[in-house]
């Protein structure tokens, strides 16, 4: 080999050049390897220790990463169920049997349950959404009259189908103590004018309630669904008030007045509860009670040979006749020498048969129709093509615009009085309806008619 300081050749297993005395590669090396301290063998216990800090060290870094996962996971739902789609949603509802609640609207996968360990109960979510109401009452005790609210805390936790679970933020809302459930059906408006010595009443409770009526209990004339229908007496001193009281457990008591008003006369004068302020029928039989000795005439058109008066019970009646569909006025009044007369005037709703209004209505002239609806009033058509939209006004009145056109389209407007009250858009129906006059539809006016019987054509 050649010497790396000079060059020359060298023997093999020189250890110096004997040229430039330089010590060679090899014998650098052999002084390297002396110098080095002598290597110790490991022995069974220490190879064990060292084994098992290496997993100990495995295992901590896989429990460390499974606690950053659970915790990432944990974060991202909490703000999922705190700021984002699946906050919680909590509204204010009222519930089939008439009391008042608060719905709770709960988000999620498919699969996965809400369990809410404060009520005990899981929801399970479908179709993502997951929804309970519970009645306002059910968060009070039977003694509610100290309290004004309760506030109320949920702290929800979300179960995978996995069977993970993850508490999720907790969250409040505050729920007033409820007020008894009441409905009064009849009469429809907490005032009314009445024309006869009773009226009926009739209203909707809570089962188990307790119901007054003026002072008296009348708690076992409601049925078992909450119905109470019964009359009350109104005497002829103008206003009659009639006090409600409904006590329902766990709610504050619940009162009401409704003033049924029957004018003061000079003359008794009185309808028969029989006679009805509906008719299906052109002409109806009105019955009723004066002063013996009164005379009655009637202003309104009836059949003059039907008015019959007992002078000595007081007893009379006579054959109202109606002209017009939907409302016609009966009035008529009792007389006595010495005394101011007695008036009755009140609504009868005539509504014609299928048969009496289909055989009596015109087949449809849209443009007559368009000049003279106001010459036509009451006149019954029949109208024929498809539904094309519908709407309701701020009074509540339902109304249905249809295509009566053929060749071009022709729309007129009807008030849907019949007993179809979601016909299908598109489809072609058949309406037996009479002329009320210009209903304005997408700013601009159209004939209107009042349909009293409406089907599918054909």
């Amino acid at each position: 080999m050649k010497c790396p300081y000079c060059g020359s050749v060298c023997a093999s297993d020189a250890l110096y050049c004997p040229n430039c005395k330089q010590p060679l590669p090899t014998a650098q090396a052999e002084e390297r390897e002396d110098l080095r301290a002598p290597k110790e063998k490991r022995t069974p216990l220490q190879k064990a220790l060292i084994a098992l800090a290496v997993v100990a060290f495995a295992a901590a870094l896989v429990i460390g990463g499974f606690k950053l996962a659970s915790w990432i996971r944990s974060y991202q739902l909490t703000r999922l169920y705190t700021r984002g789609v699946y906050t919680p949603k909590v509204s204010q509802v009222q519930m089939e049997d008439l009391r008042s609640g608060h719905a709770m609207i709960f988000y999620g996968k498919d699969g996965d349950q809400i369990y809410l360990p404060e009520m005990e109960r899981s929801l399970t979510i479908s179709g993502g959404v997951a929804r309970m109401e519970v009645a306002d009452s059910d968060w009070f005790d039977a003694n509610v009259a100290d309290i004004e609210y309760a506030d109320i805390t949920l702290s929800p936790m979300l179960i995978t189908e996995k069977g993970t679970k993850t508490e999720l933020p907790p969250f409040n809302f505050q729920v007033e103590v409820p007020e008894s459930p009441l409905v009064v059906t009849t009469p429809a408006q907490e005032r009314t004018t009445v024309v006869t010595g009773v009226y009926p009443l009739v209203l909707n409770v809570v089962p188990g309630s307790t119901v007054f009526i003026n002072g008296e209990d009348v708690t076992e004339s409601v049925d078992r669904s909450g119905l109470l229908s019964t009359y009350v007496g109104v005497k002829p001193i103008g206003d009659n008030v009639i006090t409600l009281i409904v006590r329902t457990p766990k709610h504050r008591e619940c009162r009401r007045e409704l003033v049924i008003f029957r004018e003061h006369y000079d003359i008794d004068l009185e309808l028969d509860t029989t006679v009805s302020d509906v008719s299906s029928a052109r002409t109806m039989a009105i019955t009723g009670t004066t002063e013996p000795g009164a005379s009655i005439s009637v202003d309104t058109d009836y059949i003059p040979e039907s008015l019959q008066v007992d002078a000595t019970t007081g007893r009379f009646s006579f054959i109202s006749k109606f002209t017009n569909y939907g409302e016609n006025i009966v009035r008529f009044h009792a007389s006595m020498p010495g005394k101011e007369d007695a008036v009755i005037s009140f609504a009868v709703n005539y509504k014609p048969s299928l048969a009496e209004m289909s055989g009596r209505a015109w087949k449809m002239d849209y443009d007559q129709l368009k000049k003279l609806f106001e010459n036509w009033h009451y006149q019954s058509f029949a109208c024929k093509g498809p539904i094309l939209d519908s709407f309701t006004d701020d009074n509540g009145a339902s109304y249905l615009v249809m295509d009566v056109g053929t060749e071009e389209r022709q729309l007129v407007v009807l008030e849907n009085q019949s007993s179809v009250t979601n016909p299908v858009m598109g489809r072609r129906y058949l309406a037996y309806a009479y002329v009320d006059g210009q209903q304005m539809y997408q700013s601009q006016y159209y004939p209107k008619l009042i349909a009293l019987y409406l089907d599918v054509d054909g």
